[in-house]
């Protein structure tokens, strides 16, 4: 509940919002929480209005809104990359330590402990910070560290550049400190041309202290003649020296371990998400806003999370004994909840209504569903019978895109009125198991 209730310093804006103090974290809701937009819309305005924060562009804090605006709605539906991706876009944009704070609990909740720490530390560095959560970060800082090793790099000499996990370089002057997972790390350094790498192993709670000296490459021995030889040319030496005045004496490393993150420039608070660990860099998502005569941001979204569309169903004899299609509609009154209507045909007719929960909404959407199959077919005995039945399933939505959709699912199926009854001398099963695969094209 504290790590929750750190989002995006909402004390401050929830105390705009209701004229009242909080006196507590858990009084505060998650960003993603709050259902009212105008709401949402004063706590994100009381960050990006923040005259504190310098910015050049004055068309950075309305974007910052936007973003952040967006970012929120991507958390409601589980999109935790794409919501960290905008998040990230807005602190690049408008850097207010208060943006750091959902970033921290958003990679929280990803399982990115070691990230989320590292994020709570600059939040705690930045002289821009109010004094009003510094107490509840700090606590749950310890109780991250508990389960990380906080790695301190020493360089020699002064502007050594540093890289942990195939991260980006980092020049430094003396010290990089960052935590990092328990377990093995391969840190490098370089200065000039020469380099140095080695292996450090962590575990939980640990301080570790790692020493790199980087010494210049030794020069050549000088030939056995040097009479014979032409004098050498008024080239530059193989070393180049990096500036130790350009490089701060102390680093805080953030989102540099690793490959997860990208940046031109690890010293900036330009970052960006990458998919996995070598894939392309996520983009932010800009939804199209406008910024009022009064200064205040208001943000359109483009579509809601998940539409109505036509569904295509196959459905699988759990006996290998056939297969049937169909094709119907998807009503989809909420995120939550899909309504289905198909009809269905193999050497039979059939249809089935029936309706889905989705437990999440992201892009991976596991589902309980339930319904009522009813198939319309000729006994042996050339009689006309209607088969109703019950239907419970469990399975996973898989969305591509917006607008298209795969599912999959297994359900266990229970016909009424089929006791007795014989089709091609053979009894029908009151109770079978239908495997169901399916495409969902939305609107």
């Amino acid at each position: 509940m504290l790590a929750r209730s750190l989002t995006l310093a909402v004390v401050l804006a929830a105390a705009a919002a209701h004229a009242q103090p909080v006196t507590a974290p858990e009084a505060v809701p998650p960003l993603a929480q709050i259902q009212d937009d105008k709401q949402l819309a004063e706590i994100l305005a009381t960050i990006t209005q923040d005259p504190a924060i310098k910015v050049n562009d004055p068309k950075a804090r309305p974007l910052a809104q936007a973003l952040m605006t967006e970012g929120v709605r991507q958390l409601k539906t589980q999109g935790y990359d794409q919501a960290l991706a905008n998040f990230l876009e807005a602190y690049n944009k408008f850097p207010s330590p208060k943006i750091l704070l959902n970033v921290a609990s958003t990679l929280r909740d990803m399982g990115r402990l070691a990230d989320a720490a590292n994020t709570y530390q600059r939040y705690l560095a930045d002289p821009a910070t109010g004094t009003e959560r510094i107490a509840e970060v700090k606590e749950l800082l310890i109780k991250l560290d508990e389960q990380l090793t906080i790695l301190t790099v020493r360089v020699t000499p002064k502007g050594t550049d540093v890289s942990i996990d195939g991260g980006p370089f980092v020049t430094v002057g003396s010290t990089l400190l960052t935590r990092v997972r328990p377990g093995l790390h391969m840190v490098r350094a370089r200065h000039g041309d020469a380099t140095t790498e080695t292996t450090v192993n962590g575990f939980d709670g640990e301080t570790k202290d790692l020493a790199l000296e980087i010494k210049p490459p030794e020069a050549a021995a000088p030939p056995a003649n040097p009479t014979e030889q032409k004098p050498p040319e008024n080239k530059l030496p193989a070393l180049v020296e990096t500036d130790p005045g350009k490089a701060p004496e102390h680093v805080d490393g953030w989102l540099i371990t690793g490959t997860k993150y990208g940046t031109d420039n690890p010293t900036t608070s330009e970052r960006h998400v990458r998919t996995g660990y070598s894939g392309p860099e996520l983009v932010p998502i800009i939804p199209h806003y406008e910024e009022t005569d009064t200064g205040q941001v208001v943000v359109y979204p483009e579509h809601e999370a998940i539409s109505s569309g036509v569904v295509g169903v196959l459905r699988i004899d759990g006996k290998g004994r056939g297969a049937a299609g169909g094709i119907g509609i998807a009503y989809a009154p909420s995120d939550r909840v899909e309504l289905e209507l198909a009809g269905l045909r193999s050497n039979i007719w059939g249809a089935y209504a029936g309706f889905r929960w989705r437990f999440m909404t992201g892009w991976v959407r596991p589902y309980a569903g339930a319904g009522i199959p009813v198939f319309f077919f000729t006994d042996d005995n050339m009689t006309s019978r209607t088969a109703i039945g019950a239907r419970g399933a469990g399975g996973v939505e898989l969305m591509i895109n917006g607008h298209l959709s795969i599912e999959g699912d297994v359900g266990i199926e229970h016909f009424f009125n089929v006791d007795g009854v014989y089709v091609a001398n053979k009894t029908l099963d009151a109770t079978v198991v239908v495997p169901t695969l399916g495409v969902i094209g939305r609107m």
